[in-house]
């Protein structure tokens, strides 16, 4: 039975380590998004740029943890996907477009990780 219990053991302070490993990626890819999107942003007044932030859910003991970030002025989709009247002018898809191969990437190598043992 110690046997058990041990393997046990090293599985949950391998799933812990990997949660916060997780979370810890999340967290960054998110907050590297905003920061992009920021200094992508056009600016006339600062409005759009000081509406964009984050927000998370979720904990390294979680079973999801999501990442989230974004405008919250009124206009920013507008400017994002322009209108008939406007061109567009993006500012968070290429931040994103910038972030996602990154954080895949990572993701992919944590993945290898926990099955290499």
């Amino acid at each position: 039975m110690d046997d058990f219990d041990r393997l046990a053991d090293d599985m949950d302070g391998a799933g812990n380590k990997l949660g916060r490993e997780v979370h810890a990626l999340v967290r960054s890819s998110t907050l590297r998004t905003e920061q992009l999107g920021k200094a992508r942003a056009p600016v006339r007044t600062g409005h759009l740029r000081s509406s964009i932030s984050s927000d998370f859910s979720g904990g390294p003991g979680s079973d999801v943890i999501t990442g989230e970030t974004g405008p919250t002025a009124s206009y920013a989709h507008f400017l994002e996907h322009g209108t008939s009247r406007m061109a567009p002018r993006p500012f968070m898809g290429p931040a994103a477009d910038v972030v996602e191969p990154l954080f895949y990437a990572a993701a992919a190598a944590l993945a290898g990780q926990v099955l290499d043992g």
